[in-house]
């Protein structure tokens, strides 16, 4: 049986920083899709661009799952 799998796009437009947390310079990737090349299953927006993941990163003062429309605008424009 060869490996499948799927990719979380939402925030990784610009590949990864080595941080997890809200962090600086993401951008949302490619829109959700069935296959991707490879052993990708599916591309998905796994988490809603926007949506904090805590209190650290660019938006210290934002709870996590909180929608917060300064993160969402940082993932459109990459910073």
């Amino acid at each position: 049986m060869t490996a499948k799998w799927v990719i979380d796009t939402s925030r990784n437009g610009n590949g990864s920083n080595g941080e997890w947390c809200n962090p600086a310079g993401r951008k949302i990737g490619m829109t959700a899709q069935v296959g991707g090349g490879g052993g990708t299953e599916m591309l998905l927006w796994v988490k809603i661009p926007g949506d904090s993941d805590g209190n650290c990163g660019i938006a210290p003062n934002t709870y996590a799952g909180q929608f917060d429309p300064a993160i969402a605008i940082r993932l459109i424009n990459g910073t």
